[in-house]
């Protein structure tokens, strides 16, 4: 496919796309390890802190300030996550899931903004390319140290593996491609929509209760980011 459009893979500044590789990497890994540690929710709430950081960040990574009309929006969005995922029972001590968790959160917010960057100079095929590049060795390691087998062991298990496979190229170059058209903070927050959308499959699939806390933080998370999209290009 890029043969035929007629674009390199290996891109400009092939550091900073290899950090990027990286730090994508690292940042699943480290989320997929505090899921080991803690529980998932509380995982999720502390992950959701990377649109905030995003728009901390972004003046010195891209070189494109967060006007503060947008702060509101990025503080609802995270009020509204932290009330659909928040566990109202006892929680659990302090341990490295939840170091593992604000680490990722930094390195996802991270890997958005060097996408934002590089995406000025780059095709959305390089951004993913050096994603895999770089990936595949960093998750080899924790592959080959399971005991669990490797490969799928039966057919349901493949078809798992090719729908992951396919719907995860689908959304990494759909999220490089709306980085590419605007800023890394307002990509950050309309990303939180996935929370109540997975909330949702709970509810009508899973038949997961249906409670005060989610639908108001849902409301939250909708609401900051249709604001962001509704606000002027160029915030004074």
């Amino acid at each position: 496919m890029v043969r035929a459009l007629g674009l390199s893979l290996w891109g400009q500044q092939r550091f900073l796309l290899t950090v990027r590789g990286l730090c994508g990497a690292v940042a699943f890994l480290l989320l997929v390890a505090a899921f080991q540690r803690i529980p998932l929710s509380i995982a999720m709430v502390l992950f959701y802190l990377y649109p905030a950081i995003t728009a901390i960040l972004s003046p010195w990574v891209t070189g494109e300030p967060t006007a503060k009309i947008a702060w509101p929006f990025i503080c609802s969005a995270f009020i509204g996550t932290s009330l659909v995922l928040w566990p109202f029972e006892a929680s659990v001590a302090f341990n490295l899931g939840h170091l593992f968790a604000v680490c990722s959160s930094f390195l996802c917010a991270l890997t958005l903004l060097l996408v934002r960057r590089l995406g000025r100079e780059n095709n959305i095929y390089t951004l993913f390319f050096y994603l895999c590049l770089t990936g595949t060795p960093a998750g080899l390691g924790p592959l080959l140290m399971q005991e669990l087998p490797i490969l799928p062991v039966n057919i349901a298990g493949w078809l798992g593996v090719a729908a992951v496979a396919v719907f995860s190229i689908g959304a990494q170059l759909s999220i490089n491609q709306t980085l590419v058209r605007f800023s890394a903070p307002k990509v950050g927050v309309i990303m939180t929509v996935e929370v109540p959308l997975v909330a949702c499959f709970g509810v009508l699939y899973l038949g997961e209760p249906l409670n005060w806390n989610f639908i108001a933080g849902t409301l939250l998370i909708l609401g900051s980011g249709t604001g962001l999209n509704l606000m002027p290009v160029r915030s004074k």
